[in-house]
């Protein structure tokens, strides 16, 4: 079975348009709808606004997407300034938070290789080393004295 794409010509409307075209069977001429003077009657109507209605829509879709990659960065930012600045900060004896929700205070802060030392328990003496960036928040500003026995 051969499809030929003449075949579905009905499908969009351009079957109206070659019967028109057609010569009659009887050897009359074709009728002609249009006004002699219109030279464009077959001719498709344009789009209001000119060739650049689609291209429109993607500047403003490139343009929205800058502005929003914009504003993300700047929050980004500014989020890890102030992480930095925390970090910076820190001092032995203050308690914080990690990220994966361990508490402890600071023993000791290796700001050479960017790691903190955790003490976690006090009775056992159990300490734990981390990276710096672990660190969610610091609990208390005020500093309390490590025990070490």
């Amino acid at each position: 079975m051969n499809i030929r794409f003449d075949d579905f010509n009905w499908m969009l409307g351009q079957d109206a348009a070659k019967d028109a075209a057609a010569p009659a069977k009887d050897g009359a001429a074709p009728a002609k709808d249009a006004p002699a003077g219109n030279a464009t009657a077959g001719a498709t109507p344009q789009k209001p606004g000119g060739g650049f209605g689609d291209m429109s829509f993607i500047i403003m879709m490139v343009v929205i997407l800058v502005i929003f990659f914009f504003f993300m960065r700047r929050s980004q930012k500014r989020q890890a300034d102030e992480q930095e600045k925390m970090v910076l900060a820190l001092k032995p004896g203050q308690r914080v938070m990690l990220h994966s929700g361990l508490y402890g205070k600071v023993d000791k802060v290796d700001s050479e290789n960017r790691e903190v030392r955790l003490l976690v328990d006090d009775q056992k003496n159990v300490t734990l080393t981390y990276n710096i960036l672990a660190i969610n928040k610091v609990i208390n500003e005020e500093v309390q004295p490590v025990k070490k026995d």
